[in-house]
């Protein structure tokens, strides 16, 4: 299942020559404690963020009970055209092929809370190494560790917002 829009006016839309500068120099996180922060631009299609989305609920779930959220601050909304294989030039634009988002430097892709810092650390090493560019791994400066813990006879909640 790959991320796509709800309502989009044009499916062919011309690409945008995006600044890819920094958006913003302050590293704060907004929902949690420890983030991804950025430091080169990226270009991340609807198939990408999904294998990320799915690595990080499966990397939730199987380690101990505490309600863990992630937050992706990335959605895919720009289309993709791509011609078929060995088709001449003109004729106009291509088919839809996906969906993909372009993501400035300086931006915190990811957010993690409820993570003591040692796992935090280990998933943002493991998303920095599938994304393939510079990042930077920032908490909250007053960050102190609260587990929640569930009775081993209570059934499981992962809750994630994507």
């Amino acid at each position: 299942m790959n991320l796509k829009p709800k309502n989009f006016h044009y499916k062919r839309k011309q690409k945008q020559r995006s600044r890819l500068l920094y958006k913003n120099n302050v590293k704060t996180l907004i929902f949690g404690n420890f983030g991804l922060f950025l430091l080169s631009p990226i270009q991340l299609t609807s198939n990408q963020i999904f294998r990320f989305k799915l690595f990080l609920k499966r990397s939730f779930k199987k380690i101990d009970r505490t309600r863990r959220f992630a937050w992706f601050n990335a959605f895919p909304h720009l289309p993709l055209t791509r011609k078929p294989k060995g088709v001449r030039m003109g004729k106009g634009k291509g088919k839809l092929e996906s969906w993909f988002t372009n993501i400035a430097a300086g931006v915190i892709l990811i957010e993690f809370q409820n993570l003591r810092k040692g796992r935090a650390f280990y998933f943002s090493k493991q998303m920095t190494s599938k994304l393939g560019t510079s990042t930077t791994f920032i908490k909250t400066p007053d960050f102190k560790y609260m587990s929640y813990p569930i009775s081993s006879r209570r059934k499981f909640f992962f809750t994630n917002f994507w």
